[in-house]
């Protein structure tokens, strides 16, 4: 039985580093958590599509190394006028070319910075199959917890057919009402509908969990895992200082790193460059040849990147303030989490090793005590509902323990279990 602990934990950011590969599971084998995380990082379309957002990134930095080309110019003066200028007895026609010429290493500026945002896009996506593989895990533990919910039906439906047949042979030995019966009958009815609803809410989860590797319909029927086994979470201390390396964090300082990358460029874009220029001029009244050199400067009135340079500025400080919320947020969150897993593992340590025995053993006794006719049937009902609500708590409490986990592990970018 595959257990959320040790290399089956969810260990998201273990899974990202390793670029964890394993082959298929045959048709109709159990799915362990290690291979549906595998599944979804090969095969989950919104991956896929997000692998073209850094190709468009990539044309963008090719763009920006780009070199301006020349310019080729062509004048004609002093024709179709009048007088000395009629015709084209006195025109001029000049062949040129012309270089802008980038200053202060503009170039590279815009290069670096169309790198630092392919970085940003980078942690973007690391942050994107966190959330993914955070997702398919908890449509894992959810798969898991629907499996329990069957069984658990499965239970229920036992009970109502071993209660039905115990009444008819009371009823029969005219120990019991013959409305005992029919109450029997729809209590066993009404378990086989519950039991058929479970069966459908399992086909739908495993049908959720195939969905996040973009497959229309799930080659597994179960999921192998151990719901009951809780792994121990790290300390706090530990976890609070895997927040501060989270992706989602560090993704504020690429920003921020970015945007003094496009103030840098502002700036730089003060003096865009210098154009120089060379040709031939021929001049057709006198049937001469000349040499032509031009330089065009830009005056620089004003600033131009004035509103550039502003938006970047006021970027960049936003990128800090809003790593500080996101900081305290997380911490809120975190500590939320910790403490609902520890609450959680009390649950349901409290429900597995004392509540469930107990119940097992008083249904045992109820069942005995009215074969003999010392308990009632309402007593016997009840001694079963008490024993299903516990079972379904204890499968509640274990579904919980491994999603909060997950929010954990997601939260800090980490494996969180031990």
């Amino acid at each position: 039985m595959y257990r959320f602990t040790a290399t089956g934990r969810v260990a998201l950011a273990a899974a990202l580093a390793l670029g964890i590969v394993t082959a298929a599971p045959a048709a109709d084998a159990p799915l362990t958590l290690r291979e549906a995380l595998s599944r979804t990082l090969q095969s989950n379309p919104d991956l896929a599509a997000y692998q073209y957002v850094l190709k468009a990134q990539d044309g963008r930095i090719t763009q920006a190394g780009l070199r301006p080309n020349p310019r080729l110019n062509v004048d004609l003066e002093n024709v179709l006028g009048s007088g000395d200028t009629k015709g084209l007895d006195a025109a001029e026609f000049t062949l040129g070319l012309s270089q802008l010429i980038e200053l202060g290493g503009l170039r590279d500026k815009r290069v670096a910075s169309a790198q630092l945002e392919r970085e940003g896009l980078d942690v973007q996506g690391h942050v994107a199959r966190l959330d993914v593989l955070a997702e398919t895990a908890r449509r894992f533990v959810s798969l898991v917890g629907q499996q329990e919910q069957h069984r658990l039906t499965h239970r229920a439906v036992e009970l109502a057919d071993k209660t039905a047949v115990a009444v008819k042979r009371r009823v029969e030995a005219a120990k019991s009402p013959e409305a005992e019966l029919d109450r029997a009958a729809v209590a066993l009815e009404r378990a086989r509908i519950a039991d058929a609803h479970a069966e459908h809410e399992l086909l739908a989860a495993r049908s959720d969990l195939a969905a996040t590797w973009g497959a229309s319909a799930p080659d597994f029927t179960d999921a192998a895992a151990d719901l009951y086994q809780l792994p121990e979470v790290a300390a706090y201390p530990e976890l609070l200082a895997a927040l501060e390396r989270t992706p989602d964090l560090g993704r504020y300082l690429t920003e921020a790193r970015l945007r003094e990358s496009e103030i840098t460029l502002a700036l730089a874009g003060r003096r865009p460059g210098i154009e120089v220029g060379a040709g031939v001029r021929r001049l057709e009244e006198n049937d001469d040849t000349a040499l032509v050199f031009s330089l065009g400067i830009p005056l620089p009135f004003s600033d131009r990147n004035q509103g550039t340079l502003a938006a970047a500025q006021a970027l960049r400080n936003g990128a800090e303030a809003q790593r500080g919320a996101a900081l305290i947020k997380a911490r809120a969150q975190l500590f939320r989490n910790h403490r609902e897993l520890l609450d959680q593992r009390q649950q349901v340590t409290a429900l597995r090793e004392r509540a469930l025995p107990r119940m097992e053993a008083a249904l045992k006794n109820t069942e005995y005590a009215y074969e003999r006719g010392r308990y009632s049937y309402l007593e016997l009902v009840d001694a079963q509902r008490e024993l299903l609500a516990v079972r379904n708590g204890l499968i509640e409490a274990a579904t919980s323990y491994h999603l909060t986990l997950i929010e954990i592990e997601r939260l800090t970018g980490t494996a969180a279990s031990r």
